[in-house]
This record gives structure tokens, sequence and C-alpha cells, in this order.
């Protein structure tokens, strides 16, 4: 189905009145559930066209700059990948965020397995890493194939990660290796091998990267599909109706990503939990700061000029964001342990910006 298909699509979609929630297929052609006949507010389908299409773009980058590291590994090449990463993440994430606000699963996430953005990693189990010597795939002498990654992911314990952004994560930026030239040595096998290796370990890195970057750019797609599309745009048009109700999808979305990590840090500012996992979404790449502010510049310019067209309702709204993203830029997310002081300010300013939310806009 073309792209020129999608208004009577979506035309159709809007006029199934009544219909229930349903489990989102890879390429989903059902409507989200709509409790009367909706008009699709001006300028939604754009914006969800938007989010998709620069989310498969930078994902196809992604892929590109990765497989071009793989051919002739060197550390501009690796630099250049750790870049198309951090844009094709950040561009997910916004992405995800409209899923959320509309209060639906997103399309690939089946079984409860999300082949694309599962995230915290058993240490160890894709690559070696400090404390897990010749341990991972890496070390393995199973087939680096993508059905037998596709097989493996998540199969026995939901931290076992062998596809989407987090695995290409732990290969860009190995944990404890903070030097770029020796991460490009651990694909080339420059350093000297072990005596006990019997597997071509950087060989095997190659071929781990190739296939997961082909993998993420084949999965991310379809949230390009006109199905996928009208899937989340007829989620989306009843909240742009009703001020009250956006508002309080934006409170429940908020409260659910930034507020939920928020509370984890301030209670283990190691950024790691009593079993040494990671509580931060990208711990090695180290962009969850950057990317949380980067959402709020998203509700910002595109999201609350939609869902409260009222200026003066708006307005308080907009500058407790504002704060907000202020207080997100003193945190440091590197630094160990975390600065409780600027984390605990943050949530105490996505508090008010609930109390705005909640109020109407009013400071309550």
């Amino acid at each position: 189905m073309g792209k020129s298909a999608l208004p009577c699509l979506l035309g159709a979609l809007l006029l199934a009145a009544g219909c229930s929630k349903q489990e989102p297929a890879g390429e989903r052609e059902a409507s989200a559930p709509m409790e009367h006949a909706t008009r699709v507010p001006d300028g939604l389908q754009k914006q969800v066209r938007l989010l998709a299409r620069q989310t498969c773009d930078t994902t196809a980058a992604l892929t590109g700059a990765s497989q071009a590291f793989v051919d002739a590994p060197d550390v501009a090449k690796l630099e250049t990948a750790r870049q198309h990463w951090q844009t094709a993440h950040a561009r997910y994430q916004s992405l995800a965020f409209g899923y959320r606000l509309a209060g639906l699963a997103m399309p690939q996430e089946k079984n409860d397995r999300d082949p694309i953005d599962a995230h915290r990693q058993l240490p160890g189990y894709l690559d070696q890493v400090p404390g897990y010597p010749h341990s991972g795939l890496a070390y393995s002498e199973v087939p680096l194939t993508p059905a037998h990654l596709r097989k493996e992911h998540q199969s026995i314990d939901f931290y076992y990660l062998t596809l989407g952004f987090h695995p290409l994560e732990a290969l860009l930026w190995p944990a404890g290796e903070s030097d770029p030239q020796a991460t490009v040595e651990r694909f080339t096998g420059s350093t000297a091998p072990e005596s006990d290796e019997v597997v071509d370990a950087p060989a095997r890195r190659q071929a781990l990267l190739r296939v997961i970057a082909g993998e993420l750019k084949r999965d991310a797609s379809a949230l390009c599909s006109t199905g996928n599309e009208a899937y989340l745009v007829t989620g989306l048009a009843p909240l742009l109706e009703d001020p009250r109700r956006f508002m309080a999808s934006l409170d429940e979305a908020l409260g659910a990503t930034l507020g939920t990590a928020l509370d984890a840090l301030i209670s283990n500012p190691d950024a790691e939990d009593r079993n040494g996992m990671p509580l931060l979404h990208s711990p090695q790449a180290g962009t969850d700061i950057t990317e949380y502010r980067r959402l709020i510049a998203d509700i910002r310019q595109q999201w609350l000029p939609m869902g409260l067209p009222n200026s003066e309702v708006r307005a308080p709204i907009d500058q407790a964001l504002n704060e907000l993203a202020a207080r997100l830029e003193a945190i440091d997310p590197m630094q160990r342990p975390l600065d409780t002081e600027a984390l605990t300010a943050a949530r105490q300013q996505l508090d008010r910006v609930s109390q705005r939310l909640s109020t109407g806009g009013d400071a309550g």
C-alpha cells in the first residue's frame, strides 16, 4: 500500500467506532481503539509521518555506517558509526514517545519481546566485558546468522539481547573500554590472542555487528509502513480533540519514562541495581540525559501546540517543561556516583510539570 493510500485508510479507520484494542502486528493495518468517529487534527498525519521517516532514515544510515566500519575498521569510522547510533536512537525515542502518549504498544513488540529497543543487557552475554573473560557470542561457535540471532533474542532471559540498538551499543562502546583505538583493535585482531582462544573473536565481532545492524534496519523499516502510521495517528487523534485528555496522557507518559528513570537513579546513584545491572537506558553511549532533553524539546515544539492550541493554557506548561530541560542539563550521566541533588531537582521539577498538567495549566 503506497503513501497515497494513507488518507483513505485513515478515513476508513476513523469511522470504525467502538473498536477494541488489539495487539499490534509487525505491519499494522487495524486502528487503535476509538470511542467515536474522530477528525484527524491538522498536522498530526504529517507529524507522525515525519517521526517515522526520521526513524527509518537514521536507522538505515546507522546500518550503513556500521557496515562501513567492519569493512575497514579504524577510529574515524568507529566515531562515525557511534554518531549515527546516537542520532538514530534519539529519533527512535521520539517516535516511541508518540506511541506511549497514545497508550499503544510499539508495533514490533510481540510476546513481550522487542527486537528494536530492548535494553538492560546481561554483561558478558554478547562479548567479553570486565569480569567475564572470553564470554558471550563473540567467543562461542554458534552460527551468527539472522535466523539464529532472531531465535536467541530474549529467548531464555529478557537480558539476553542479540537484536536492536543495545547489542550494537555494546559492540561500539565496549564496557570498561574508553580508548577508541582499543575498540578498533577488538575488530581487527591486532592485539595478541590468548593461548586458550579457539575462535577468531575479532572476525565474529565483525559478523555480529554486520548482522545486528542489518536486522535493525529491517525491523525499523516496518515503522514507516502505511498501516503502522495509521495505527499511531488513530491512537493520537482522540487526545488532540480533548485538551484535558491530552494533558492526562502527557502526564502519564512523562511519569512512565522520565519519572521512572529519575526515581531509579535517585535510589541508586551508582546507576546499577543490586545485581550490577545498569539502570541507564544507554549506559555505554551515555545518551540518556541528552535524549530526555531532546524529548522535552519535541513535546514543547510539536505535541503541545497540537494538543493545547489555547496559548494561555499552553504557556505555563511550556515554561515548566523548559525549566525541566534546564534541570536535566545539570546532570552528568557519566559521573559516578551521580549527583543526587541534580537528580532530585529534576524530579521535583517534573512534579511541577505534572501539577500544571493536572490542573489544566494553573499553578494549583
